[in-house]
């Protein structure tokens, strides 16, 4: 019996342990398992978050809007291209300039209804095109067919000389969609010796096949912020009846009109044409006679030494190019503050709101026999105050759609009547904001001046220090 009772307690124990080492290696091996789940596990998780953030890599030349009140949208720019915005994608002016070429692609979003040009945007191609037939050796390119963001497009455009500068070939392209209200313009400028309409419409179609609405990423691209700009404009006294010419005539008009091209912020400051001045290497004298003895470049330098500021570009016209300028804009709507009677210029106006011809434009910038405006000094300083506000109401008829679609060919109209140093990079700055500008926030002034006989001369002299100060806020804007 014992015998037997052994045997039983050794089978019990033999099962007991069997189980025990069956539980340990199993649990073993179940825990092995799991490690070697765990580990695969945080491979693929490791993986799969690599692959992700490949995937979220955003191309640094990616560009996406960020407004509140149109639908974003995206684009690639051309690789070494700068890029400006303005309200938030609202405009957005890309460039590339080289030794022997200059490319611009500028994206304008519109909000149709607000259009004045248009009734809608089948008017859009007629209008870009129409009117041209004035511009030289212009030849039409070829229509195209583009989807842009799943939206049917055309690509329109002509080659055509610009007068700007070096008179170089240029090449102008237009596209547009529309989305929810809202017309997004697409539009190429290029010149240069070196540009080619077949390679200029490839590399167009490319920008805008990358060009996608309803963008959710943030963009990459960084927007540099524009430049303010000091452009001096000069009326030059000059006509087929007098003697000097637009190269050494003597300015009767002379404004400085500075533009800051990020905020919209600008002065225009009234210089009196008897201002007395050093004229640089001509001793002292008014400094309307500083283009008379040196032309547009000592006259430049003499406003540059007077104000402080670099001034970047000049135009100018005179009575010849002034009147026909005006018609040729349709003419200008101005408000005229006080009744005008002056038979010397012919100005014969009443107080209120006037649309005036070339003619009459010239006849109220040239009326110096007046009280002046309320609270505004009378003669002169009237006239030159006129003059700005002239040019100022032009500045806001002429920002229309159909003339930015029309930029720069516009600009070869313009140089029928004017005379400027402005070349194609100069003119493409001021596309971002142009037609987008307050004139609210352009505000008119002139220096701190007076009349006063030096020796036997009737000339005007300035505060020197309170001019300083003017033009020290001028340039801090």
């Amino acid at each position: 019996m014992n015998y037997k009772n052994k045997i039983k307690n050794f089978f019990v124990i033999l099962i007991i342990i069997t189980i025990t080492f069956s539980i340990f290696f199993g649990f073993t091996s179940c825990k092995k398992n799991k490690t070697s789940n765990s580990s695969n596990t945080s491979i693929t998780q490791s993986t799969l978050t690599e692959q992700q953030t490949t995937t979220k890599t955003v191309n640094e030349d990616f560009y996406s809007s960020s407004s509140t009140e149109f639908t974003d949208y995206s684009f690639i720019s051309p690789k070494g291209w700068t890029l400006t915005e303005e309200n938030n994608g609202e405009r957005i002016l890309l460039k590339s300039i080289s030794p022997s070429m200059a490319e611009s692609i500028i994206v304008s979003v519109e909000k149709l209804e607000q259009i004045k040009d248009i009734k809608d945007e089948s008017e859009v191609p007629i209008k870009y095109l129409s009117d041209l037939k004035n511009i030289k050796d212009k030849k039409d390119l070829p229509e195209e067919d583009i989807i842009i963001s799943d939206i049917h497009s055309k690509i329109y455009g002509y080659e055509y000389t610009l007068l700007l500068g070096d008179k170089q070939k240029a090449i102008d392209l237009l596209s547009f969609i529309k989305n929810d209200g809202y017309l997004y313009v697409i539009k190429y400028m290029g010149t240069g010796s070196n540009i080619v309409s077949e390679t200029a419409i490839s590399d167009f179609k490319k920008f805008l096949k990358t060009f996608s609405l309803n963008s959710q990423d943030e963009s990459a691209k960084k927007a540099q912020k524009p430049d303010s700009v000091n452009i001096l404009i000069l009326g030059d006294d000059s006509a087929f009846d007098r003697p000097g010419g637009r190269v050494n005539g003597r300015t009767d008009i002379i404004i400085i009109f500075h533009l800051n091209l990020n905020t919209g912020e600008g002065t225009i400051v009234t210089i009196p044409r008897d201002t007395w001045v050093n004229i640089s290497g001509h001793g002292e004298g008014k400094i309307n006679g500083a283009h008379a003895i040196g032309g547009n470049e000592l006259t430049v330098k003499t406003i540059e030494e007077l104000s402080g500021l670099k001034i970047d570009n000049y135009i100018i016209t005179d009575f010849d190019g002034f009147k026909p300028l005006i018609d040729f804009l349709g003419g200008v709507t101005v408000e005229v503050k006080e009744d005008l009677s002056d038979s010397f210029s012919g100005c014969y106006l009443t107080a209120g709101v006037h649309h005036l011809n070339g003619e009459q434009a010239l006849a109220l910038c040239r009326d110096r026999h007046r009280n002046g405006e309320p609270g505004q000094q009378g003669g002169a300083y009237a006239r030159e105050r006129e003059a700005a506000k002239v040019i100022l109401a032009l500045y806001s008829q002429q920002t229309t759609f159909e003339k930015f679609i029309k930029i720069p060919a516009f600009i070869n109209f313009l140089l029928n009547y004017v005379w400027t140093d402005f070349t194609f990079k100069d003119v493409i700055k001021f596309l971002p904001t142009f037609g987008k500008i307050n004139t609210n926030k352009i505000k008119i002034t002139t220096i701190p001046s007076w009349s006063e006989m030096v020796g036997s001369a009737s000339a005007v002299v300035y505060d020197k220090e309170a001019t300083k100060e003017l033009f020290e806020d001028i340039k801090n804007q």
